[in-house]
């Protein structure tokens, strides 16, 4: 039986493995930010945006239903040839349907300049952009593919030749020749381009290309119903950059965009690669007698983690924006703080929703992501005219109090976890304080603020420590763990 001890250390051992992939990627567009802002214009950012947005909905809906079902079926294979025969299909099927999507989608890039970017002459954006998109699709499944083979040496080491690539790319076309926008939708075809010769031709060369009809229909009906969520999460996520374009500016959408990349960060680096481990593990430890107490656990020590990550988010957005930006991008740290808020409660129902995977109740899930993309167009619809980009901050904020809520209450029908709630109000008090005793914080000098902000993040440990907020127990792994780690340091 394995215990709450046993868990957390083979959480954290996977989730820093698949962090390093994740985290390099998030950097590759954090190491460009400075680039970016200094630059181009608040406008050219927001086209940027506005085209990398509405590309990823079209590519992700294009893809979902073959690359959900890689892993399901390349796992129901012992048999080598037949998990080549997967692997075949699947660039064979996404391939082929991707090329015809891009073809009809290529003669619409007019229309939808003039009703995305109002300039119908940048129609040239979004063909470059459909490229791209196309060779990024086929690239998911030679990462799929790199994943599924636990191969995450090469899985590392083409996330690093890729940030690489797209730094020296947008470094010569966006600085070295000047072609703001259209320089790094360049970059990002050339880096997609490479990326797809060295990760999927070699595998296409030793796999061969063999197609079965009957394997994708079955590929294609399991994943299909995943394109309606995804649909609804793109809702959710996306949509107010559009309302704030439309009601607003495309310079607003940009600056939103800027401030929302910023806010999402602590759920990039901490929540995504450790659902890559607990979302498969925890249907393991479900039937365990104790299974409720690590899930609660597990919960704590997650959002413990979060929280302190999301803080330096929070605190540190403003002087850095200042350090690395032009002034006229500034004015987006302030959504930053509302956001980093919202994409953490958004995370809880990644927790929350195991009652309905556990008993086949997915319908719920179903329901609460359709009604919570009608509801935040709702909350944008109203919010987002009077209020800008607040408005659109506070209406996702609300969206997704909505949805934990729902997810909460119709999964503890089936599975109750026993949350800390004792310890999680510390957490959420301790977060508050030091927040605001650094807003406060104005010393005239960027550097020094940022250091003297470190400082008072850096006392969220302390002040839980101080507060009895961690367990004796806890205290003694702790001790333990170092003692082990000087004992080994060479003298």
């Amino acid at each position: 039986m394995s215990s709450v001890a046993s868990e957390s250390k083979l959480l954290a051992k996977h989730s820093v493995i698949y962090g390093i992939g994740t985290a390099t990627n998030k950097l590759v567009a954090f190491l460009l930010l400075p680039i970016y802002t200094q630059y181009l214009t608040t406008h050219d950012y927001g086209i940027k945006e506005l085209v990398g947005l509405s590309t990823d909905i079209i590519g992700t809906l294009m893809a979902t239903a073959i690359s959900s079902a890689f892993f399901r079926f390349y796992f129901d294979y012992q048999d080598q040839e037949k998990k080549d025969l997967v692997l075949s299909c699947s660039y064979l099927s996404l391939g082929g349907f991707g090329l015809v999507v891009v073809i009809v989608l290529a003669f619409t890039t007019p229309v939808m300049a003039e009703y995305i970017l109002d300039s119908p002459a940048l129609y040239t954006y979004f063909l470059i952009s459909f490229a791209s998109m196309w060779f990024q699709t086929l690239n998911g499944i030679g990462f799929n593919l790199l994943r599924a083979q636990m191969q995450s040496v090469r899985y590392i080491t083409f996330t690093i030749t890729k940030l690489i690539a797209a730094i020296g790319l947008n470094i010569l076309f966006v600085i070295y020749f000047r072609l703001g926008v259209l320089g790094i939708l360049i970059s990002t075809l050339l880096t997609s381009i490479g990326i797809f010769i060295f990760l999927n031709v070699p595998q296409l060369l030793r796999v061969g290309l063999r197609f079965s009809l009957p394997l994708v229909k079955d590929m294609v009906r399991f994943g299909f119903p995943l394109i309606w969520s995804q649909l609804g999460a793109f809702v959710v996520h996306l949509s107010d950059r559009f309302f704030i374009k439309a009601y607003s500016s495309i310079s607003d959408a940009g600056l939103y965009s800027l401030g929302y990349r910023f806010g999402t960060l602590p759920g990039s680096f901490i929540s995504e690669p450790f659902n890559q481990v607990w979302q498969p593990r925890r249907l393991e430890l479900y039937k365990q007698e104790n299974s409720e107490e690590i899930f609660g656990r597990v919960f704590t020590y997650f959002l413990l983690l979060l929280s302190f990550v999301g803080l330096g988010v929070a605190v540190l957005t403003r002087d850095i924006l200042m350090i690395i930006a032009d002034q006229k991008f500034w004015t987006a740290y302030k959504i930053v703080p509302i956001i980093v808020l919202a994409n953490t409660i958004f995370t809880f129902h990644y927790h929350f929703n195991i009652g309905l995977i556990i008993e086949k109740k997915t319908k719920y899930l179903a329901y609460i992501n359709f009604s919570n993309g009608l509801f935040v167009v709702l909350l944008n619809f109203l919010l987002i005219p009077r209020y800008g980009m607040f408005g659109a901050a506070y209406a996702t904020l609300i969206a997704f109090v909505y949805k934990v809520v729902l997810t909460y209450y119709f999964s503890s029908r089936y599975f109750k976890i026993h949350f800390e709630y004792n310890r999680i109000g510390m957490l959420l008090i301790a977060s508050v304080v030091i927040y605001l005793l650094s807003f406060w914080i104005m010393l005239g000098n960027v550097y020094l603020n940022i250091l003297v902000k470190t400082g008072f993040v850096c006392m969220f440990p302390c002040v839980l420590y101080l507060t009895g907020f961690f367990m004796d127990q806890e205290k003694a792994a702790v001790r333990n763990f170092l003692a082990a780690r000087l004992k080994t340091q060479p003298r």
